[in-house]
């Protein structure tokens, strides 16, 4: 199995040799590693350059010429991979030594795009953190298409794809990332929304990466909220971030619309069925946003609330609705007029 390592790097000389160490332990070789390092001096290459001459895979140290950010730098790395899988990789994790091979069994069914494995949130010392894996990873099993939160964001470093999902939708021209407004879909958003909307998605519990946090990380664990803090966040969102949301899902609709066309006929099947998927959600969010409008009236806010009802726009999540609680705030905000920019 041509598994090949997607790292982009920055700076990383602290920690990146412990990571080519358990990358070269690994009882499943990949078949390349791929860095692209955007530091501005020659630190990070220099390490990496040397474990190259001491390992049995090759290993690809491209330097940019200029610096393009994070998550250009991983969709570059990405893109340089030959392997039919891609795994993505940190700089300052440390891996199991089973991970490639445990990963790997996964991919035996030919219509998984993507799978993810549990963490070990630790620090900088390797030492485990008390907000630990738990409650960051949401999924066990596998998941046929569009069965999971669109919106779901998760851990980069546990996720490995088929090279693929790359292939059958141009990624150089993303939707906006739905939770960073102005930026386009990262490298693992982007995975998430393309595999689940076209194969099916495997979830081990399996800790596989010692994930570390060290308070220099590029992204990072989200530190745990109790049920006040979520309630308030919940609060807060209003027309403003509901019209977002929807432009974000009619992004997405449209790039399966944009599927290529030599991809396989069940691929372009189901890019049609995410197509429609998202059209359909972007018009849910579209029409909610029109409900916190300050001008938006009683009457007019029920018969909104009621249609959504009535459609099915309140199942859960994973099925392509707003989920049950949405009911719960805009019913609130209907009763009581609650208007929210």
């Amino acid at each position: 199995m041509k598994i090949s390592i997607a790292m982009a790097a920055y700076k990383g000389e602290r920690f990146l040799r412990e990571q080519l160490d358990s990358i070269a332990r690994q009882t499943l070789l990949p078949y390349e590693l791929v860095i692209t390092d955007d530091s501005p001096d020659s630190g990070t290459a220099d390490i990496a350059l040397d474990f190259a001459h001491r390992v049995p895979f090759p290993v690809r140290v491209v330097r940019n010429a200029e610096r393009l950010g994070f998550h250009a730098n991983f969709f570059k790395a990405i893109s340089l991979c030959d392997g039919d899988f891609v795994a993505f990789c940190d700089q300052d994790d440390v891996w199991a030594d089973n991970k490639l091979e445990r990963v790997a069994r996964e991919f035996a069914d030919p219509e998984v795009m993507l799978v993810v494995h549990g963490v070990k949130v630790v620090n900088g010392e390797l030492d485990e953190r008390d907000d630990n894996t738990a409650s960051h990873w949401s999924y066990r099993g596998v998941h046929d298409p569009l069965t999971t939160n669109p919106w779901y964001v998760l851990f980069g470093m546990s996720t490995v794809v088929r090279r693929a999902i790359y292939d059958y939708i141009d990624w150089r021209e993303r939707p906006e990332h739905p939770i960073d407004p102005g930026f386009p879909m990262s490298h693992d958003t982007w995975a998430w929304f393309v595999a689940t909307s076209l194969g099916k998605i495997s979830a081990i519990d399996d800790a596989l990466v010692l994930y570390r946090q060290h308070g220099a990380n590029s992204c990072g664990v989200a530190p745990d909220r109790d049920v006040g803090a979520k309630v308030k966040m919940s609060k807060a969102a209003g027309a403003t971030h509901y019209r977002r949301m929807a432009n974000a899902a009619f992004g997405r609709a449209d790039k399966m619309r944009d599927v290529s066309r030599d991809a396989p006929l069940p691929v372009r099947e189901r890019a049609a069925a995410a197509a429609r998927y998202y059209r359909a959600l972007g018009e849910r969010l579209g029409r909610r946003a029109g409900l916190y409008g300050a001008a938006t009236s009683t009457v007019r806010r029920a018969c909104t609330v009621a249609r959504l009802l009535v459609s099915g726009a309140y199942r859960p999540l994973d099925h392509g609705g707003l989920g049950h609680r949405a009911l719960l705030k805009d019913v609130h905000a209907t009763v009581f007029r609650v208007s929210i920019e």
